[in-house]
């Protein structure tokens, strides 16, 4: 009896690992053809991370290639694994802001990217109970990018639940960041 109860607690243990790394894989970035070079930020608190979802314009996790982009509080062992990957963009203020999680990633131009943003509810331990604070924040935006370009997409919910995005435009005197088109979006097929 004891032998079936600390199989079938070994077998969970290791099926929600198995389903903890599907979920922190990093999102396939292309390697040829037209792209262009997008930097998520988010706010280094305890937020769950944002997942990009290539060539779709909703959120499928059966879609190949997707996987994360920045994340802060995954998993014990994936904290930060994915974050502050650099490739060259044009430095910003949010970018080398120590409040701020970035991770910069080449991304297929002329095609939907698809970015999903994830921000729990805050839970504060009580004695004898938790308050669950109703400061969650859920968003899926897409982004159409050009050849070439630079992108910077910010996701916060201080003071409320907020993406932006921006293209940044620079030259040899000076960088303006752009406002571009960032749609809200839809979920598609099943989930995992």
């Amino acid at each position: 009896m004891h032998k079936k109860l600390l199989f079938l607690i070994a077998a969970a243990f290791l099926l929600s690992g198995c389903n903890t790394l599907k979920q922190n894989v990093v999102v396939t970035e292309p390697t040829a053809g037209e792209r262009a070079r997008v930097r998520v930020v988010i706010q280094d608190i305890d937020y769950r991370g944002v997942r990009a979802y290539p060539n779709s314009a909703c959120v499928n996790d059966k879609l190949p290639g997707n996987g994360m982009v920045a994340n802060v509080q995954m998993a014990i062992g994936f904290e930060k694994n994915l974050n502050n990957k650099k490739i060259g963009m044009p430095e910003t203020a949010h970018s080398v802001d120590k409040n701020f999680v970035t991770s910069e990633i080449y991304v297929a131009a002329n095609e939907p990217i698809t970015f999903r943003f994830l921000k729990p509810n805050t839970v504060l331990k009580g004695g004898a109970y938790d308050i669950v604070l109703k400061d969650g924040c859920y968003m899926k935006k897409t982004l159409i990018p050009e050849p070439d370009a630079d992108y910077e997409l910010i996701f916060t919910d201080v003071p409320q639940c907020l993406a932006t995005a921006h293209k940044i435009v620079k030259t040899n005197e000076s960088m303006t960041m752009v406002p571009v088109e960032y749609k809200d979006t839809t979920d598609c097929g099943r989930k995992r």
